[in-house]
């Protein structure tokens, strides 16, 4: 697997590292779409096996990918230049929107014109995030691989509420005393490490990332898909309900895929098979900027 080792900066000034795949030259590529940016989901990186053998893939049908690390890579890392702590325990979803959008700005700058979105578990709520709220025209397409959902009712209502409910207390508590950043050992949703703020970010009461309710806003076409095993509360009909609300979407489709478990880390083969499959049936649209 030979690759392009890059680096790109966000509009705030973090930089970002990664891995292009440079397309197979000598392949006919199907479908409308030049170029995907594959974004990684929690505690990982742009070359966690999901990531870097569905942009391997991609390479080898002729559709360039961009396997870039966000600002929450890693569970924690510091930015020398500030003294700043980043990763994933530290995270502010929204602001994952500025690492998108550098990468691609970077695939733009390399003559890309037709971009899809794909991420893996907390990188598919990324991609689905950005589709749904950031107006760029660049974005042909976004690919929800195992996505999580983020929800405070959902939660509240499920055989987990009792845990979830203790985690939310406790982070509440810790903010009001001015401990916002204060990290947390929690096995619910997800077993990792929190800062109190970030931990309420994502599945605070606010529900600001729940991607059934933003699913409308999408107005690309979208194709989420996931593993039968996937079972989890965060995850359980995840790729079905999210396909289904975004209403707007001018093509929303889903696959759950048999035996498949999170990430589909134990059907790589099959997950490639189905996107570049999807991707193929696509119409080309105008592109925008």
């Amino acid at each position: 697997m030979i690759v392009d080792l890059m680096s790109t900066q966000t509009s705030d000034g973090i930089r970002l590292d990664g891995a292009f795949f440079a397309p197979d030259s000598s392949v006919q590529r199907q479908g409308p779409l030049d170029a995907v940016l594959l974004v990684h989901g929690s505690s990982t990186n742009f070359y966690a096996p999901a990531t870097r053998f569905m942009a391997e893939d991609l390479r080898k049908q002729g559709i360039a990918g961009l396997a870039l690390n966000t600002t929450a890579h890693d569970t924690v890392w510091v930015d020398t230049a500030s003294g700043r702590f980043y990763g994933i325990a530290f995270e502010i979803l929204d602001r994952s929107r500025l690492d998108l959008r550098a990468g691609i700005d970077y695939l733009w700058e390399l003559g890309y014109r037709r971009i899809a979105l794909l991420g893996h578990s907390m990188g598919a709520v990324r991609v689905a995030y950005y589709a749904a709220t950031e107006d760029d025209g660049r974005v042909a397409a976004v690919i929800p691989v195992s996505p999580v959902r983020l929800s405070y009712s959902y939660y509240m209502d499920s055989e987990d509420a009792e845990e979830f409910k203790s985690i939310v207390q406790r982070a509440g508590q810790l903010e009001a005393e001015g401990k916002a950043e204060t990290l947390m050992s929690v096995k619910f949703p997800i077993t990792q490490m929190f800062g109190a703020a970030a931990y309420l970010d994502k599945h605070g009461p606010a529900e600001r990332y729940n991607l059934v309710t933003l699913a409308p806003k999408i107005k690309v076409p979208l194709f989420a898909v996931a593993g039968s095993l996937e079972t989890h509360t965060r995850l359980r009909d995840m790729a079905h309900d999210l396909a289904v609300a975004a209403v707007n979407s001018p093509q929303a489709d889903y696959i759950v895929i048999e035996g498949g478990n999170h990430s589909l880390n134990n059907r790589r083969e099959e997950a490639s098979s189905v996107v570049l499959n999807w991707l193929g049936s696509l119409t080309p649209q105008p592109v925008g900027r």
